[in-house]
């Protein structure tokens, strides 16, 4: 663990606080350092708007006065299959939820892209102050891509309180027992000495490694390392057969996000394209290695933890023997007499 939360002894000036938070798995990760600290800051009067599941999932641990579950938001719940048809937020949604709120002397949206429902809502709400990343608030945090997504989500609560430090707020999600006692259990069935290395390698078509690299990847740091067991979570089964090694790679595919959360809490090291579970080992303190295409690893890798980036145009073009020696150099920076 990078560092526990801390709860703020002053109190924040504003009554009626609200936030949003919307997105995928990655986007509560990265917003949930600021998060806590508006939480903390506000000590017991935060309203969350989130989408279905995420007050469960990402941020059981806050102290709010409300949740409020946008069922018709233009995303659907996490960890769902999208319904057929879901009426759009702005047709009747932001009356109704405005309503709920009630009076808001500031609101502050996490969200990352313009959407028109967000437009809407503030609209009819009407708080005394909005803060966002985006134009149409009366703070807008300049959206540069330079910063850590984790920095430019926390840049939201220092407009309140400058002297926040994130690392201060940089812990896992509280997780439930079961998922924990999932995780333990999968760790006490194997062998003491086992170095486990966590890998997460399903995702969008455009920021996934090709798997024929990930196993032979996979085989040949089995073989310099035989303590090591990797341990593949993702929605998808892992199914290149590596050979020799294939005993030695578990495949946890299609568990609940939680205990995947916390399986990837235990392991030792951690391997992964750029998305939600590369920020779980961030903040869960696991030394990691990231892979990334399209994507700027200095806005989306690893924050806190100590870690290596590997680089390409595209993820096709990461060789087999970057990943190598790169997963290599960290073994030896965090094992140098094993």
């Amino acid at each position: 663990m990078v560092a526990s939360s801390q709860r703020l002894t002053r109190e924040a000036q504003w009554r009626s606080p609200a936030a949003l938070i919307v997105g995928g798995i990655g986007d509560h990760l990265i917003a949930l350092p600021a998060l806590r600290a508006v939480a903390s800051l506000m000590q017991g009067r935060l309203q969350l708007l989130c989408i279905p599941t995420a007050r469960e999932i990402f941020f059981p641990d806050l102290a709010l006065a409300a949740v409020h579950p946008m069922h018709h938001y233009h995303l659907h719940q996490i960890g769902a299959a999208p319904a057929a048809h879901a009426p759009d937020y702005r047709e009747n949604a932001e009356r109704e939820l405005a309503a709920v709120i009630g009076h808001c002397d500031l609101f502050l949206s996490f969200e990352r892209a313009v959407h028109p429902s967000t437009t809407a809502l503030l609209r009819v709400l009407k708080p005394q102050k909005s803060i966002g990343l985006l134009p149409g608030f009366d703070i807008e945090i300049p959206f540069h891509h330079t910063p850590h997504a984790m920095d430019l989500a926390f840049a939201l609560p220092k407009e309140l309180a400058t002297d926040l430090r994130i690392e201060d707020f940089a812990s896992p999600p509280k997780l439930p027992d079961a998922a924990l006692a999932l995780a333990g259990k999968l760790r006490s069935d194997l062998p003491r000495e086992a170095v486990l290395l966590a890998v997460h390698a399903d995702t969008k078509p455009d920021k996934a490694w090709p798997p024929a690299k990930l196993g032979q990847l996979l085989n040949e740091f089995l073989d310099l390392h035989r303590h090591a067991i990797a341990i593949v979570v993702g929605v998808t089964p892992f199914t290149v057969d590596i050979g020799r090694n294939r005993q030695r790679v578990l495949s946890c595919h299609g568990i609940p996000l939680p205990a995947a959360f916390a399986i990837v809490g235990l392991c030792d090291l951690f391997l992964g394209i750029d998305s939600c579970m590369l920020h779980v080992a961030d903040l869960y303190g696991i030394p990691g290695v990231g892979l990334f295409g399209p994507s700027d690893p200095s806005e989306f890798g690893f924050r806190f933890v100590r870690h290596l980036h590997v680089k390409a145009a595209t993820m096709n073009e990461i060789s087999v023997t970057n990943v190598a020696n790169a997963l290599e150099t960290l073994w030896r920076s965090v094992f140098p007499y094993r």
